[in-house]
């Protein structure tokens, strides 16, 4: 999934280039990858039940790499979209899979430490993308490069059928009608994906718009670029070093309330050190690391509430809801950006995004203490 979301933006000049495309049609063509998730999500959960996590998984990464594929042989802005939708399409029911496979292999256990090194490789995936692809571009072409990474995909596909195997406890046997789904469970799943939703939104907000204000603060694009790449690099290493610190501290929620705090200070404080003077590369550091806890934690909210036999709707339900948050308010960081013409406005908007995070985290305990589910 890391190796494929960010293809059209690796190799966009060279894209662009040779498609005749403009910007707008290449923010296009990287955002319309995560559009297919806001209706397929619980669809998927049901195919998944239905079919299996094995057939599922892998027919999601055919998906992904048959889109990426078509990407390598596209002709024009039109066919690039139809093939990000069918890359999207895959993404999803991977995304969904492999968090739901991890929740089955390791709930009651250190799911946590697993989910953060599930969850590492995504921007390891990014990074070696946006480092990679241009070099194979300039040297060969586009096109070689996008089938670089449908060879990476078929590689996987190939690992995947080999090692996947049947968790060492399987659900139990779903009663009553074949698709029910307990109410008090799927208020958990629209309150954990929430949490999830703004932790995505408000890391891709940051991350986004950090560059951006970094130039209006006087750096040239490069010194701007290098400075807020930081916040992805320590990401990399917090994100798995976050699953065992709450694996042993077991106090999740805890961790989200106090890192959704932490978080909104430093969306405050970035523009506001530059505004006095102050450094700014402390605030961009920070905020990496409590990407860590933040994302490993709330990813982890779904296996401490659903019973195993409902997994597979109940994560289609928890990433509907965080695709939707996902398409919304990076938009809406952005409009503020038109209507105040600020750069550093933004930032304010993620500080109020992930306030909202403690009152969600608190209802969620609630909700669960409440409910009590059984899990195993």
């Amino acid at each position: 999934m890391g190796l494929h979301i960010q293809v059209v933006a690796a190799v966009a000049p060279f894209l662009m280039a040779d498609l005749g495309l403009g910007y707008g049609e290449i923010g296009t063509l990287i955002g319309v990858f995560l559009l297919p998730g806001v209706v397929l999500a619980i669809p998927g959960g049901l195919v998944s039940r239905r079919f299996g996590d094995a057939r599922t998984l892998t027919g999601g990464i055919v998906l992904l790499a048959g889109g990426t594929a078509l990407l390598a042989v596209s002709d024009g802005f039109w066919s690039a979209l139809a093939a990000r939708l069918l890359s999207g399409a895959g993404g999803t029911l991977l995304t969904m899979q492999v968090a739901k496979i991890a929740t089955d292999w390791f709930a009651g256990r250190e799911l946590s430490t697993a989910l953060g090194l599930m969850m590492g490789t995504f921007p390891l995936g990014i990074a070696a993308v946006m480092a990679g692809l241009p070099v194979i571009a300039a040297a060969s072409s586009w096109r070689v490069a996008v089938a670089v990474i449908v060879g990476a995909a078929l590689v996987i596909l190939l690992v995947v059928a080999a090692v996947l195997r049947d968790p060492p406890v399987t659900a139990a046997p779903v009663s009553g009608r074949r698709w029910a789904f307990p109410r008090h469970e799927a208020l958990l799943m629209v309150v954990s994906g929430l949490i999830f939703s703004v932790v995505n939104a408000g890391l891709v907000i940051f991350t986004s718009f950090a560059p951006a204000w970094l130039r209006a603060s006087g750096l040239d694009a490069v010194q701007a670029g290098v400075l807020a790449s930081w916040t992805s690099w320590v990401m990399i290493l917090a994100l798995p070093l976050s699953g065992p610190l709450l694996d042993r501290t077991g106090r999740v929620h805890g961790w989200l309330v106090g890192g959704a705090l932490a978080a909104a200070v430093a969306c405050v404080m970035l523009p506001l050190s530059g505004l006095l003077g102050g450094p700014v590369f402390p605030w961009l550091v920070l905020f990496g690391l409590l990407m860590g806890p933040l994302a490993v934690g709330s990813m982890a909210l779904p296996g401490a509430a659903l019973r195993p036999e409902h997994r597979a709707i109940g994560f289609g339900l928890f990433f509907t809801m965080n695709y939707v948050g996902f398409g919304l308010l990076p938009a809406a960081a952005g409009i503020l950006i038109d209507i105040t013409q600020s750069a550093a406005a933004p930032f304010w908007f993620d500080a109020a995004a992930f306030l909202s995070i403690v009152p969600l985290a608190l209802l969620f305990q609630r909700l669960q203490h409440r409910a009590a589910p059984r899990t195993s």
